[in-house]
């Protein structure tokens, strides 16, 4: 026991002398070594007096596993427009498809009139149409009326007072004038123009001939010449109302010739109605 108490008493001894010398002598490491050593942090519990050499550096760690992705950051500043020269023109894009129709426009002032263009060919014929619906029409009095007669083949031989028939006719527009009878009847009143022509014969009684309307003696012809063809003629303009007659009356005696064919002829028509 007594063998024990100065052990310890030894070891005790030891132990403060380390303890004065490190407080109190300079340190063992080398200054190289010392220069290449960083101090010890403020909480440290070793002095650099008694580290060691720097050993060997290490082989790599195995990588970490790698952390997730951060947050996006705020969006940066717009940065200056570049400075550059502009590149070539690109090739024309696709067309693209149709827009919606917009909305009509103000409408525009009536411009001026342009100038007639030329005549176009003309369109083919049009079918027939249907026939109209039947209607009641109301005649009207026809706008012309006008005849024109001549003897016929043979001469003329009457007696005083027989109506002298022209038989030929050439006009007869109006149906006024009868060749049976001789007698021009009004349809139209209005104002009308007779001519009457006759050519004598160079024997037998003297020509003589009147233009009668209804009852009254309106001209004559008269021609007095023996021996020779005298051509004589003679025309009025007479008003006549719808139904009055004009008719020629041979005046001369018994057996009075008038030459016939176109020598000889009556003519009459419708100047204006009235």
């Amino acid at each position: 026991m007594v063998f024990q108490v100065g052990v310890r008493f030894t070891a005790l001894i030891l132990s403060i002398h380390l303890l004065l010398r490190a407080a109190y002598h300079p340190c063992f490491a080398q200054h190289s070594d010392a220069e290449m050593t960083p101090p010890p942090s403020k909480d440290s519990c070793c002095n650099p007096c008694f580290q060691g050499p720097a050993g060997a550096a290490g082989q790599p760690g195995i990588p970490g596993v790698p952390g997730q992705n951060g947050q996006p950051g705020s969006r940066g500043q717009k940065g200056e427009p570049g400075v550059g020269r502009h590149g070539p023109k690109g090739d024309t894009g696709d067309s693209g498809q149709k827009g919606d129709q917009g909305e009509p426009g103000v409408e525009g002032l009536i411009g001026q009139p342009g100038m007639q263009g030329p005549t176009g060919p003309s369109g083919e014929k049009g079918v027939k149409g249907e026939p109209g619906e039947s209607t009641y029409v109301t005649l009207t009095p026809p706008s012309v009326v006008a005849f024109m007669a001549q003897l016929g083949s043979s001469h003329f031989i009457g007696n005083p007072g027989d109506i002298i028939i022209f038989d030929n006719i050439e006009v007869n527009i109006g149906d006024a004038y009868d060749s049976g009878t001789g007698v021009f009847t009004c349809s139209v009143a209005g104002v009308y123009f007779f001519s009457v022509t006759f050519l004598s014969y160079h024997t037998g009684p003297t020509l003589d001939a009147v233009l009668r309307k209804n009852s009254a003696d309106i001209l004559y012809v008269y021609d007095n010449h023996p021996g020779f063809h005298h051509q004589s003629s003679n025309s009025a303009v007479l008003v006549l109302a719808s139904g009055d007659t004009v008719r020629l009356v041979h005046r001369s005696a018994s057996g009075g010739k008038i030459h016939c064919c176109p020598y000889s002829s009556f003519t009459g028509f419708l100047i204006q109605a009235m």
